[in-house]
């Protein structure tokens, strides 16, 4: 191009569209983290209903927060022989529950616990860090003191987001075990690796980082990841894994990706071995 000024002028345009794209992006993270995070999923009536009429040895179970808000869930009686051990489960950012009650009599003898975070199924109000987590001790202090649950055996299973609430609750209670499947050490971490040109620790206030949470659990602890997990990389596991002070396997479920890594049957032998309770009844 012969004319500079004309150079110039284009180069600006150009600087200034990179600009405002920048500012865009950062702006929409900023604004709609919340939606970017949290998937919230409703609780359909119709399959509701069929819970209701088909399994009746789950007790559909309602509770009042601190701060008002209505969490809704399940509560899967596996046991019937006194005090039952517990399992409680917290699942990904884009999971209603309800789904695992089918799968909850894999848990031989285990009562397990279904609770939908804020803002999912029929739970109401919003979901955020600050308020995720202090339900999950709000969950255990209130069935810690059911007198058909044994409280010297509570243990905890989190699935990706979930892993978060139960590595908290692992650190702030006394647990019998915990179970992550693909666990993180910190939110903020895996999304400054999405967005590497744009601070996304100052940006962000769901940063869900747990790992400082993980040097003070001394319960025994079992990992589970996928072998293509793209969604929250191996090396965020192991990091977590790592830092854990207490008995820990880590195991990785080949074939599987982030969605799928329970549908192969090594997943659950794992968990039938750490929970100590049986095998699934064929």
């Amino acid at each position: 191009m012969d004319n500079p000024v004309e150079a110039a002028m284009i180069l600006r345009r150009i600087i200034l569209l990179v600009i405002t794209v920048y500012l865009i992006i950062t702006a929409l993270l900023y604004f709609f983290q919340e939606n970017l995070i949290f998937f919230r999923q409703p609780l359909n009536a119709g399959h509701h209903q069929y819970i209701e009429q088909n399994y009746t040895q789950v007790e559909e179970v309602g509770l009042k927060t601190h701060d008002g808000k209505d969490l809704h869930g399940w509560l899967v009686n596996n046991n019937g022989k006194g005090p039952s051990p517990l399992l409680i489960y917290f699942g990904g950012n884009a999971e209603e529950v309800s789904w695992m009650i089918e799968d909850a009599h894999r848990f031989t003898n285990w009562s397990v616990l279904l609770m939908n975070y804020r803002g999912y199924g029929k739970s109401t109000g919003r979901p955020g860090e600050t308020a995720l987590l202090g339900d999950a001790l709000f969950l255990y202090d209130v069935f810690s003191n059911r007198d058909d649950i044994d409280k010297k055996n509570i243990a905890v299973m989190g699935r990706s987001l979930g892993t978060a609430m139960a590595v908290y609750l692992s650190a702030n209670r006394d647990l019998s075990g915990t179970v992550l499947v693909s666990p993180f050490g910190s939110m903020a971490n895996i999304a400054r690796e999405i967005f590497p040109f744009i601070p996304v620790r100052m940006l962000m206030r769901q940063k869900f980082h747990v790992l400082p949470f993980a040097h003070e659990a001394y319960n025994p602890m079992l990992t589970l990841v996928a072998s293509n997990d793209n969604i929250v990389p191996a090396r965020h596991s192991k990091m977590l894994y790592e830092a854990w002070r207490g008995a820990k396997s880590y195991h990785v479920i080949q074939n599987t990706n982030h969605n799928t890594i329970s549908a192969n049957p090594v997943f659950w032998e794992y968990l039938y071995d750490f929970l100590g309770k049986g095998k699934h009844p064929e």
